[in-house]
């Protein structure tokens, strides 16, 4: 039997260590497996595996075992199923995300629905090297998105209408990161530190705290591995509407300016995150770039963020 081992890998037929057997992969959209799902997976690893399956840290499934002899037969039974294999290789691997803004009481952005919309867009294209994308619908970054190529993260910017304030310091207190102070009875903001995740603004009694812009802070150049790096902010605020323009113009700029071998991370330390933010050409996306005060929680600059209203 002849096998294209290139071939295997991008329908997610993985080579064991053990001479003619493979590890099966299968995605999961954002995350979510249905309870029929996980029963036909079950199913399979006991007819082709070894009755378990491998959750592997991309929130999917794999099922190790299966014989090389199996392969047409278990291929057939996977597209009459419709469950979603993975990939491997030079290629966009599976989005993953946390619950978001649907379930999760600190969401601010809907993740889920981000990372399924993106998974359609990217799954399995062919890119110079393996690329990760994640989704987190607040700063809380449950799905680590810093540590991926490509991450996005969900923010809102809390601005200030003073002539609501009560001056109850409320705000202070439910600030994580302390980038709120009272001065002379009114709260002020440190923008270096703040974390955008809107507890001033869901906690205020008058709503002096008001909601800004809302979107999500995108990072290029995370991954973990040997030499492990954490993504650098390349835009702030990016609408729900235009991720998927903002994440295409990441892998072209990746695509123009990598060397062989290199991922995102790689190809930003040579060049430098300038240089990449300049190849990506934000024209269309609304949301900005900043030359300002560094901030100390993005690696951004702050811009115009300290403006208030009122």
């Amino acid at each position: 039997m002849t096998i294209d081992y290139n071939e295997l890998k991008k329908g997610g037929f993985l080579r064991q260590r053990q001479k003619d057997n493979f590890i099966v992969r299968f995605r999961s959209l954002a995350g979510n497996l249905t309870s029929e799902q996980l029963r036909q997976l079950a199913d399979l690893a006991d007819k082709y595996g070894k009755g378990y399956v491998h959750v592997t840290t991309r929130q999917g499934a794999e099922i190790p075992w299966v014989g090389i002899n199996d392969y047409n037969d278990m291929k057939g039974e996977i597209k009459a199923l419709g469950l979603n294999t993975g990939t491997c290789g030079p290629r966009i691997r599976t989005v993953v995300a946390c619950p978001g803004r649907e379930i999760c009481q600190f969401g601010l952005m809907n993740s889920r629905e981000t990372a399924i919309e993106l998974d359609g867009t990217f799954f399995g294209r062919e890119v110079p090297m393996k690329t990760k994308i994640a989704v987190s619908g607040c700063p809380n970054s449950c799905a680590k998105p810093q540590e991926n190529d490509i991450g996005l993260v969900g923010a809102v910017e809390p601005i200030l209408c003073a002539e609501k304030c009560a001056g109850c310091g409320l705000c202070q207190k439910v600030c994580p990161h302390q980038a709120i102070s009272m001065v002379d009875g009114k709260p002020t903001i440190d923008r270096a530190k703040c974390l955008l995740e809107g507890n001033c603004i869901s906690s205020c009694p008058t709503d002096a705290w008001q909601e800004g812009r809302r979107g999500y802070l995108l990072y290029a150049g995370g991954k973990i591995g040997r030499k492990p790096r954490l993504g650098q902010v390349v835009a702030e605020f990016v609408p729900e509407n235009q991720v998927t323009e903002s994440v295409e113009k990441v892998l072209k700029a990746f695509d123009v300016l990598s060397q062989q071998g290199e991922r995102i991370a790689d190809t930003i330390a040579r060049v430098g995150v300038k240089a990449f933010r300049d190849e990506v050409a934000w024209t269309g996306i609304e949301s900005k770039l900043y030359d300002g005060p560094v901030n100390s929680r993005t690696g951004s600059s702050t811009g115009d963020l300290g403006k208030e209203v009122g």
